[in-house]
């Protein structure tokens, strides 16, 4: 099944994907694994592209000599497993508590052998209840330091958590000011106050203050507020050389329709992922989108001909036209590499999945599209080998601007207010 994501069919299309998957029964040759999204709520769409990245994924796994070369292209099923097939059953993680009642569904119900997804902190929190309880592996780009501190057994995490990625914001900047006599020193922190805001908040007034910059405004709010212009006049009064913002989709788009109402654009308006880094950020904003930055873990200007093959049958073939995005890569490849896991393992068993990727996951660099050095897992489920990168918007499209070793264009600041554009 190829999911055509189109206006109006976003819920339906999710829960009759979830229908699909559920439906067909778990034979002695499947390998199942949770694919966990939200199938309401405001982040719906992306659940949508994930399960449409995991189809592309299925294709390849499942089929010999598919055109995009990732692991297990070239041979039908997982080898190690006796070419076992690999199905990705649909679970529901539009809250935190449905994800924990979904886990266990997928865990118990559908036998699944591990679980990925859209995960955020929180939902991972409530997922590894019933993970820990039934012994099983989860992959989750959830972003909170605290994750790795859990003291989880069956934990994972591919790609960096928030110190890494608020490090790295504040590494751009320093390399800004020292490659382009950029001048940036005065920072305003805004952030949403559910645990994905509040965590990011800690983390940047601590590191931004560990590299010299002053923090002039610091603004703390309700994700579900309908009305930010008070904010906005905060910062506009504050003039700082650099916003940096936590936000989900409905209020990212809030605050910059306001900032446009009030002739404001911060001379760098920098997001954290979240709201900043989904497709309907872009989709909704079109070139009003320029010029904002964001922390990224993939794009789709990475060089590498397996990268490109990927995003461009993923949009050509799967997502109905959508453009991919790192964090939909992210979500899907965990469930890719939960397969990796278990062939490498040669057992579906968590225990034994556990201790492969403590040894460390073995991926062909060749067939491995995501820019990562590695994946060797610690003892507390944080990837050893991961990296962050830094995009900017521009012409409705997504561009690389740092490290340099990996860029693809020169990040523009100051940016233009709204009242100077062309």
């Amino acid at each position: 099944m190829k999911p055509v994501c189109r206006a109006g069919m976003v819920i339906g299309l999710a829960i009759a994907f979830a229908a699909a998957a559920i439906s067909s029964g778990k034979t002695a040759e499947t390998v199942r694994i949770g694919l966990m999204v939200p199938l309401t709520g405001p982040a719906v769409q992306a659940g949508v592209e994930v399960q449409a990245l995991a189809t592309l994924f299925g294709d390849v796994i499942n089929t010999s000599g598919h055109e995009v070369k990732l692991p297990f292209w070239d041979s039908e099923g997982l080898p190690n497993l006796g070419n076992a097939k690999v199905e990705f059953v649909v679970g529901d993680l539009s809250t935190p508590d449905i994800a924990m009642l979904e886990a266990e569904r997928l865990i118990t119900e559908e036998g699944v052998i591990g679980l990925a997804g859209n995960f955020s902190s929180a939902s991972t929190k409530t997922a590894m209840v019933m993970a820990e309880k039934y012994g099983v592996i989860v992959l989750s780009e959830g972003t909170s330091e605290s994750l790795p501190e859990e003291g989880y057994t069956y934990y994972g995490r591919s790609y960096p958590g928030d110190n890494i990625f608020v490090r790295d914001t504040f590494e751009f900047m320093k390399w800004l000011n020292e490659r382009e006599n950029a001048g940036i020193g005065r920072v305003a922190l805004v952030c949403e106050d559910s645990e994905f805001g509040a965590n990011i908040r800690k983390v940047e007034q601590r590191i931004a203050k560990e590299y010299g910059f002053e923090i002039v405004e610091d603004i703390y709010y309700s994700a579900t507020a309908s009305n930010v212009t008070s904010e906005v006049l905060r910062l506009k009064s504050a003039d700082a050389d650099a916003v940096v913002m936590s936000s989900y989709i409905a209020d990212s788009l809030l605050f910059m329709t306001t900032f446009k109402e009030q002739n404001y654009f911060p001379r760098m308006l920098f997001g954290q992922r979240g709201g900043f880094a989904s497709s309907d950020f872009m989709r909704n904003l079109r070139r009003d989108a320029d010029y904002v930055m964001s922390t990224a873990r993939w794009n789709t200007d990475f060089k590498s001909a397996v990268s490109r093959d990927m995003a461009r049958v993923y949009q050509e073939k799967y997502s109905g036209g959508i453009e991919l995005i790192g964090d939909v890569l992210a979500s899907a490849w965990d469930a890719y590499l939960i397969a990796v896991i278990a062939n490498q393992a040669g057992s579906t068993g968590a225990d034994e999945m556990r201790a492969a990727m403590l040894q460390g996951i073995k991926v062909n660099p060749d067939e491995d599209p995501t820019g990562l050095p590695g994946y060797k897992y610690g003892e507390n489920g944080q990837n050893e080998f991961t990296v962050a990168i830094v995009i900017q918007m521009k012409d409705n499209q997504y561009h690389t601007v740092y490290p340099e070793s990996v860029a693809s264009f020169k990040p523009i600041y100051p940016a233009p207010n709204w009242s100077d554009r062309k």
